[in-house]
């Protein structure tokens, strides 16, 4: 049997996108996305924490995130978990514990040019694959 995984988080970008390219061609941008959490501590004192997650866009998603994604702004992400094993110079093997998005949707910052238009399943050429004609995600909770 197949497994299946799937992430939904909501938070605002650590930094600005970075966007490199693959031997074929493709590109694939990655960028941290931090979740603020309030919990209370065993003498009831209220707490913050905040949690840092990495995102890896491919193609045409990747490029819209790139191309309208700055720092603070926020995001929902949505998509499969992925961990990723390799050698470090420093301190040997490491492991990467990344998301692959398949619906990023820009919940914008205080500039003009956001749309709040999500960047969704897109091909290399920017078509929406899994959505609507065009490109918006009906499944979204809000």
């Amino acid at each position: 049997m197949l497994g299946y995984t799937k992430i939904q988080i909501m938070g605002n970008l650590g930094g600005m996108p970075e966007m490199k390219f693959l031997p074929s061609g493709d590109p694939v941008v990655n960028f941290s996305v931090a979740v603020n959490r309030r919990y209370k501590d065993r003498e009831g004192n209220q707490k913050e924490a905040t949690d840092w997650f990495r995102v890896c866009a491919f193609n045409g998603v990747g490029e819209a995130c790139a191309k309208h994604l700055q720092r603070g702004d926020g995001v929902f992400v949505e998509g499969r978990l992925q961990v990723r094993q390799y050698d470090s110079k420093q301190t040997g093997k490491e492991v990467s514990v990344e998301i692959i998005p398949s619906t990023v949707r820009f919940l914008g910052s205080g500039r003009s040019e956001h749309t709040g238009r999500p960047a969704t399943g897109a091909t290399p050429h920017g078509d929406a694959s899994q959505d609507g004609a065009d490109g918006v995600d009906q499944d979204v909770p809000f």
